[in-house]
């Protein structure tokens, strides 16, 4: 069996592109965001550390419903439907002995069921649970997605529009460039990081960029890193989630540098002084912005408003708030390099 794919980053980053790209491969699996990790490894004390039988049925009761907290209506109904025959679920409570065995029996159930042999899942935030991820799976296969933060914030400033209407309102509370910018940073941090935790062989970085601007080519590149075959077909991909609304098939580089045109002048100049290093480091040019001063400040003073009213739009969305916090955190407090 090859090792399974993971696909991490910040949001908006190319992360869904990149896992549509690859469940395109007549081999590979990928579902929509499997918030595993978060989920339900992060309440593993409420659920119980040790899988028992009262565990394993606080832990299927939320497995059965994951994708629906998620937004992952297609997920969700192949899931509801795969545990609608008893013998499946039987056959998956009867594997677990552990915690890995619970994501691992659960993918392959899906996986099979879609004809697939391989397995991966992309959920961006997921790069701060790395050490979990390779506890699970020493020889995991990591995509690190990244994009230039200011067209990242414009992503990430639009992507109410594609989303359901029920969350409509919660997306739009969570965007503020400092609050924004810092949740980039916060994933970039974590680069150097996986750089020294990962075997190098099993770490790719992949710039949205040169994924959208040379897509034969790069995906050429991530089947030699995945050792898979290269399949003509995994570059037809329908709308990759662009928060634009523009519906088309494809890949396209329509979005990249979006912002200069569409991101307010204030937003991409507190992003620039928030992420410099990280932007040059990584090859994005700074650039000379013209901006309302009175605009800037009264973003600014809005910052830490702005940070608590999304912490609780997203409460009980991501396990225990406090440790969920500390990884974002630290981070971005504590030296990574």
């Amino acid at each position: 069996m090859y090792p399974p794919i993971f696909v991490l980053g910040a949001p908006r980053s190319g992360t869904t592109l990149t896992a549509k790209i690859l469940g395109k491969h007549s081999k590979i699996f990928m579902p929509g965001e499997t918030h595993f990790f978060e989920d339900i490894y992060s309440r593993r004390k409420e659920l119980g550390e040790h899988i028992d039988t009262r565990a394993s049925e606080k832990i299927l009761e939320r497995l059965s419903t994951i994708y629906g907290r998620t937004n992952e209506p297609a997920d969700q109904n192949r899931v509801s439907h795969l545990f609608s025959d008893h013998q499946n679920v039987a056959s998956l409570v009867a594997s677990w002995k552990t915690y890995k065995d619970v994501i691992t029996s659960f993918m392959e159930l899906q996986m099979q069921h879609e004809g697939k042999s391989r397995w991966g899942n992309q959920v961006p935030r997921d790069i701060f649970n790395y050490k979990d991820i390779l506890n699970f799976f020493p020889d995991v296969k990591i995509i690190v997605c990244i994009r230039d933060a200011r067209d990242f914030l414009l992503s990430y400033k639009n992507k109410w529009r594609i989303t359901s209407p029920d969350n409509v309102e919660s997306l739009r509370k969570l965007y503020h460039p400092v609050v924004t910018s810092l949740l980039w940073k916060s994933s970039m941090r974590l680069i150097p990081v996986l750089k020294k935790a990962v075997n190098h062989d099993n770490l790719l970085i992949l710039y949205y960029e040169e994924l959208v601007g040379h897509p034969k080519i790069t995906v050429k590149k991530i089947c030699c890193f995945i050792d898979e075959d290269f399949e003509p077909g995994m570059l037809n991909v329908d709308n990759p989630n662009s928060s634009h609304n523009v519906r088309q098939n494809g890949i396209f580089a329509t979005s990249v540098n979006r912002w200069k045109k569409e991101l307010p002048p204030e937003d991409a100049f507190l992003s620039q002084i928030i992420l410099k290093k990280e932007l040059e480091r990584h090859g994005y040019k700074i650039e000379n912005i013209k901006i309302n001063y009175f605009h800037l400040i009264k973003k600014m003073l809005s910052f830490p408003y702005v940070l608590i009213r999304g912490i609780n739009s997203r409460r009980g969305s991501h396990g225990p708030l406090l440790p969920y916090l500390a990884r974002r955190a630290g981070a971005l407090i504590f030296k990574t390099e």
